[in-house]
């Protein structure tokens, strides 16, 4: 019998004993329910460039957000200048 094209990746079950993949670090966590060893592996070449464009729309946000901040800030001291400006010259001279 012939396997399915689309078959779906299989975790990957490392013996306690065996030598860890290259790159691949290991942190143990003991608890009340028992020991678990997880393994973590560098970031690739693609997850690279995905949190690179992840970092880079994050900022692009924060630099638009803190101009349309700075444009409202301006529109307010324009209007409290105008407003000033008027009572003042509804007060009359001294």
């Amino acid at each position: 019998m012939t396997e399915p094209v689309n078959r779906q990746p299989e975790p990957e079950i490392i013996p306690p004993d065996a030598p860890l993949p290259r790159g691949a670090r290991v942190w143990v966590s003991n608890d009340a329910y028992g020991t678990q060893r997880v393994y973590v592996k560098p970031v690739g070449p693609l997850g690279m460039v995905l949190l690179t464009l992840g970092i880079g729309a994050a900022a692009a946000l924060a630099i638009v957000f803190l101009l349309g901040a700075a444009v409202f800030g301006l529109a307010v001291i324009g209007v409290l200048t105008l407003a000033g400006i008027i009572a003042g010259l509804l007060r009359g001279p001294r």
